[in-house]
């Protein structure tokens, strides 16, 4: 009986090692080193007056293309007393290997040099996200001005994201969004 209990113990802790270890994504180091390039920012939205507004500036992009949509940036608050949050709607852009880009319809288009802060990075087994906010409120038709959000989906070969090749991945998203103050 003790061997019996001794050899379902060993089984258990080998399926909860090996639960465990695969976990561990292989992509975590890609995550990592895209999140250190492409650094977060952060947006004002407790204040209604300024809502939208960059608090903590992370990575600041460039566009580099026409027909890229954005959604306005909206926030939303259940009741006065709780709190206030950015509703995560955004108009994607689907971006080929080969850069050819496919935008779903979106409350107004992003001119090529719209600048456009970093919210966030998300590694997929076969595709890239970067989530983005325009930096400055765009005019709009009637003059109104809004904040955008864009969520850039950058397709990769899933193997060079297994290996770690964040080179040609850093190419390929800097191809559409150029970093500020780089040459």
């Amino acid at each position: 009986m003790r061997r019996m209990v001794s050899f379902f113990m060993l089984s258990l802790l080998l399926g909860v090692t090996a639960a465990l270890s695969s976990c561990i994504s292989t992509l975590d180091p890609v995550h990592d080193a895209l999140k250190a390039r492409y650094h977060p920012s952060l947006i004002e939205i407790n204040n209604p007056r300024t809502e939208g507004r960059m608090v903590s500036p992370g990575t600041v992009q460039i566009v580099q293309a026409e027909g890229v949509s954005a959604k306005k940036f909206r926030v939303i608050q259940a009741n006065m007393k709780s709190p206030r949050f950015h509703v995560r709607d955004y108009a994607q852009v689907e971006i080929a290997p080969d850069g050819w880009l496919t935008a779903e319809p979106g409350d107004f288009t992003l001119e090529k040099g719209t600048r456009l802060a970093v919210l966030g990075v998300k590694v997929g087994k076969d595709r890239v996200h970067l989530f983005t906010h325009t930096l400055a409120p765009i005019r709009l038709e009637g003059g109104q001005a809004a904040y955008g959000c864009t969520e850039f989906v950058f397709r990769v070969d899933p193997e060079s994201l297994a290996r770690g090749d964040t080179g040609a991945l850093q190419a390929q998203i800097e191809r559409l969004l150029s970093r500020e103050g780089s040459a």
